[in-house]
């Protein structure tokens, strides 16, 4: 049965990125620096997370005057997947957007998945309409129902088993797809 937050997709193409979707996604075991920051993470979600996310994705530092930091992390801690409704005052932070709480979040979590705007457009493609909009928290939120809704919907032999969090080769995976 397909999830309600999938609904309306063209089920052939659903079918059809299950079945490219191991080969999509093969190499992902050779990105050693994505791995490497992921497993670097070893504690509750703190800003040291946020440095680690940063750091992958290339964004500057943050430098945040302690009222600011501490609130960022309690942010980062009360956050429940899939809920993404209590960092919209996130994106209120000079140099935020949804992209980049996105993967504070994914490195935080290992739950949360980044938010691509070819991810977007493949699951617009696919009849799901997912606007990509980084200034806006609910547009992340539909993302992550919709990868949550292909989570719940993979046929058992649809994810691989590659050691990254099924967000991840979910996300990688509509990115690839044609």
């Amino acid at each position: 049965m397909i999830p309600v937050s999938l609904f309306g997709i063209d089920v052939e193409q659903c079918e059809a990125f299950y079945a490219a979707l191991p080969g999509l996604v093969a190499d992902t075991v050779d990105d050693e620096i994505y791995a490497n920051a992921l497993f670097s993470i070893e504690s509750e979600a703190s800003l040291e997370h946020i440095r680690v996310a940063d750091l992958w994705a290339k964004y500057n530092p943050f430098a945040w005057p302690e009222d600011i930091s501490n609130e960022v992390e309690m942010t980062i801690r009360t956050v429940n997947y899939p809920d993404v409704s209590l960092l919209e005052h996130l994106l209120t932070l000079d140099n935020v957007d949804a992209t980049r709480v996105s993967g504070w979040m994914h490195f935080s979590t290992n739950l949360f998945p980044l938010y691509s705007e070819s991810a977007c457009a493949t699951l617009t493609r696919m009849g799901v309409p997912t606007p990509y909009d980084p200034t806006d928290i609910a547009s992340y939120g539909l993302y992550v129902s919709r990868i949550e809704g292909l989570k719940l919907y993979a046929p058992a032999a649809g994810l691989p088993e590659i050691g990254l969090p099924r967000s991840r080769m979910l996300q990688l995976g509509l990115e690839r797809f044609q």
